[in-house]
């Protein structure tokens, strides 16, 4: 069909699909005589040479990891070759000979309950073994499930994790969950995604009723409504799915292996009635439940949503929470707890919301009702963990965290949370054991690496912090964060040029981020590049006309190339906006001296130890006045208060320098 070839060595035999940024293949190796495969082109939404670099590591990333589970389950497609050409990404794939579910199902004739549970439990064992190997595989549909000829045996295909990265096309809508669709996909995400396969396949939907399924929602539950389109069904199979394909992924089956067990707990489905029983009686009874069924559902769909039920409300809540819009969730919720003021889940998702809107006292006061209705609830303790941290309580906040880990001590973000904690009470050591345990069980968290990464900075280890924020954006090269650290480090470590890069990069990804300008511009300041750093002192203060750290900043490029009295201005507009600033203080004192206005310098240093009886700096420039002005004990009492200041703070040459203007006053 082709007579190019892709990669030296395959050619195009077929179009199997045409997507908008993919096309899949059926190709020949012509290095291997009779072999075919299917090939599938990703086309990058994104064509930056930068992103592809880095879109080429991620992609290289994902595609090995496919490639180990192919390599390690049978029944699991597996990924031959993958390669970059042309700046277009390519996966090479086990072509398998078979029908997908499609032949067996969404042909609008239901299949038995039994095959349906077969079908559920053979798929949902391939899922144990591909999420323990945390990899989601976010494309579960009747075509990304192949029967294969030779062992009957499913295969699952076609993950949906690889072509996100590159193309950011998400799966068909119908069989994706809510918390996909807005970038918070789960483990149990697949597991709504097979609950819809179930659904689909007892009812004998066709792939264009299925697609309109997800829209048919009882208004009281907010969950799918389709139980009355097959009455007959085992209603412990029908609980097992009602619970696979919960709106809220919390009320979810939250492991592929918690499913397994519930189905096997069927043993036998119920007994359907035998061909030559009386069938008049049972006809006009479910003539009559059909009726009631198809009217109550009818009544379901016709309720105003203003109905005062609490499940409703609930469910609109959350909905709102997920959508961003936290305060109209807050008013839900409420409603919630006002109708029952036992529901746990309400505190706990009202408190959510109020921490999203920074409101930290209330969102703590909710997690503490939602541990107090139900203490064995992990995610209250962890909910209630960041609210103690954001209020500064960080000891309470560990023993939230460590509470949270108990229960349930395979979940990372607890230990995240405890190492931010530690973190905040300089307990580096454990901060670190809980970022790395954080990252060993959730290899792709990327604000782990950040933090940690700041951890090591913090402790010096250069390489080891620079590995981090590596890592940070190979798994998310549009994080604007991750390069504005890395530049942080390298600024540290006067590898200027390097972090002028980090900080264009990071501005690049959000033109508003502001300690991105303002770090860009110390470092201009530092290499001499006036012109640059004034403009991006100007940039931070349009973006934010009231930030004082952004005067003070630029005050402090002002005094290094000479301009005191422009300074003096920066550090007087700072002093306006924050007037305990005693660094403005003490650093518009500088200026006042070195305009020769000792009077006005004396001032300025005395009002910063005023407002800060622990800064060193202006003890130390208030003795150097004083020295010079023959006030020797004044100047004495000053190097001494700040000779164990600098002490303290362990800046031993400033205690030195203390140490030897109070010996040579001394003389």
């Amino acid at each position: 069909m082709h007579s190019h070839l892709l990669d030296a060595r395959y050619r195009i035999l077929a179009v199997l699909s045409v997507e908008e940024l993919a096309q899949t293949y059926l190709v020949e190796d012509t290095n291997l005589p009779n072999s075919q495969f299917v090939l599938k082109q990703l086309h990058p939404a994104n064509k930056n040479p930068q992103d592809l670099k880095i879109l080429g590591r991620l992609f290289t990333g994902e595609a090995e990891t496919l490639e180990k589970l192919g390599q390690e389950n049978d029944q699991i497609q597996k990924l031959v070759a993958y390669f970059e050409e042309n700046e277009e990404f390519y996966l090479v794939q086990e072509f398998i000979t078979g029908n997908s579910l499609t032949e067996e199902i969404l042909l609008g004739t239901p299949i038995e309950e039994d095959q349906v549970v077969s079908l559920l439990s053979e798929t949902l064992e391939i899922l144990v073994f591909v999420h323990s190997h945390e990899v989601i595989h976010q494309d579960i549909k009747p075509t990304n499930i192949i029967r294969r000829e030779s062992d009957k045996k499913l295969v699952l295909i076609d993950f949906g994790s690889i072509k996100e990265i590159v193309t950011t096309i998400v799966g068909n809508l119908e069989y994706i969950p809510v918390e996909q669709l807005h970038g918070n996909t789960q483990y149990n995400s697949d597991i709504y995604a097979l609950g819809i396969v179930a659904i689909a396949s007892l009812i004998g939907l066709t792939a264009e009723e299925v697609a309109i399924l997800p829209s048919h929602k009882n208004l009281l539950t907010g969950e799918i409504v389709w139980r009355h389109r097959i009455p007959s069904v085992n209603r412990e199979l029908a609980r097992i799915i009602d619970k696979m394909v919960c709106f809220d992924y919390r009320k979810r089956y939250q492991t592929a292996q918690e499913v397994l067990h519930d189905l096997k707990q069927l043993n036998n489905p119920e007994k359907k009635h035998d061909k030559h029983e009386n069938k008049k009686p049972w006809l006009i009874l479910t003539g009559i439940a059909s009726c009631i069924t198809v009217g109550v559902a009818a009544w379901f769909f016709l309720i105003p949503k203003s109905v005062n039920d609490p499940k409703l409300l609930y469910l609109q809540g959350v909905e709102k929470y997920e959508s961003g819009n936290y305060k109209e969730a807050v008013k839900d919720f409420s409603q919630v707890i006002e109708i029952n003021p036992q529901n746990a889940l309400a505190y706990n998702r009202r408190g959510d919301a109020f921490y999203r809107l920074g409101d930290y006292q209330k969102a703590q006061s909710d997690s503490s009702k939602a541990i107090e209705l139900n203490p064995q609830d992990a995610n209250a303790y962890y909910d209630r963990g960041f609210s103690d941290y954001e209020l500064g309580k960080y000891k309470e906040a560990i023993a939230d965290y460590t509470k949270a880990i108990n229960l349930n001590a395979k979940n990372p973000y607890n230990y995240y949370g405890r190492g931010l904690a530690r973190t905040k009470l300089k307990d580096y050591k454990g901060a670190m054991t809980d970022f790395g345990k954080a990252i060993a069980f959730k290899p792709k968290y990327t604000e782990a690496y950040l933090q940690r990464g700041i951890l090591h900075r913090r402790l010096r280890h250069k390489q080891a912090a620079i590995q981090d924020f590596d890592t940070a954006i190979e798994m998310n090269p549009n994080d604007a964060q991750a390069y504005y650290q890395r530049g942080l480090t390298q600024f540290a470590y006067n590898q200027n040029q390097a972090a002028i890069q980090d900080y264009n990069r990071a501005i690049d990804l959000n033109p508003k981020y502001i300690e991105a300008y303002l770090n860009r511009a110390d470092v201009y300041s530092d290499m001499g590049k006036n012109l640059e750093a004034t403009e991006d002192y100007n940039q931070v203060l349009q973006l934010n006309p009231k930030l004082s750290i952004a005067y003070t900043h630029r005050g402090m490029h002002r005094f290094s190339v000479g301009d005191y009295q422009g300074a003096i201005a920066d550090y007087t507009e700072a002093i306006k906006l924050e007037p305990k600033n005693a660094a403005a203080y003490n650093n518009r004192g500088n200026a006042h001296l070195e305009r020769g206005n000792k009077k006005a310098a004396i001032a300025d240093y005395s009002q910063a130890i005023t407002v800060n009886s622990s800064y060193a700096l202006a003890y130390y420039n208030r003795g150097l006045i004083r020295a010079k002005q023959g006030d020797k004990k004044g100047a004495i009492t000053d190097f001494q208060a700040a000779a164990k200041l600098f002490q303290k703070k362990g800046q031993k040459n400033s205690y030195q320098d203390a140490q030897r203007e109070i010996k040579t006053l001394q003389k």
